[in-house]
């Protein structure tokens, strides 16, 4: 997703966006998935497609993470950011139909806030490479499957005490 898919004809708008440190903290507040397929898409340009097949997710769930990371730049409060970021992840995908094409090119067609507010988006993405940047600077996003979450932990840990006990080494 680092293609702009609409040209700026009129030259970039000034876009009020949050400072790269507020970024990079939005982005470290997201789950570790989402945060390994921004990363994977962001800084190793994978597509939907790609990222989907290497993490073993539907290509519906790599979108809503898309989307889950771009609105931690998104100003709060904004209906129309929220519906371009829905379109600009959406376009991304391989499974977005020539119905929904036409059905982005008439709300985009529909007021020119539309418009802008999709411009926007595109340029908000573009300001989540510097973040990601350092966010993913030790690579660990490109290991396989996410880090386990805490829960996934205790379940390991859990059974591994379970495992020790029965072989007599601890009690």
């Amino acid at each position: 997703m680092t293609r702009l898919l609409l040209p700026l004809e009129h030259g970039p708008q000034v876009v009020h966006t949050p400072t790269e440190d507020a970024l990079l903290h939005g982005l470290k507040r997201l789950p570790r998935r989402v945060q390994q397929v921004f990363l994977l898409s962001r800084l190793d340009q994978l597509g939907i497609a790609d990222i989907a097949a290497r993490l073993d997710l539907p290509l519906l769930t790599v979108e809503r993470h898309l989307f889950q990371a771009l609105q931690s730049a998104l100003p709060r409060g904004e209906p129309l950011a929220s519906i371009a970021g829905q379109w600009y992840v959406r376009l991304q995908s391989p499974e977005a139909t020539t119905c929904e094409r036409i059905d982005f090119r008439r709300w985009l067609d529909a007021a020119p806030e539309h418009l802008q507010a999709f411009e926007q988006t595109e340029l908000r993405w573009r300001s989540l490479l510097a973040p990601a940047r350092q966010l993913g600077q030790d690579g660990g996003y490109r290991n396989g499957r996410a880090a386990l979450s805490m829960g996934g932990c205790s379940i390991a840990v859990g059974l591994g005490v379970v495992a020790l006990i029965a072989f007599g080494l601890l009690g």
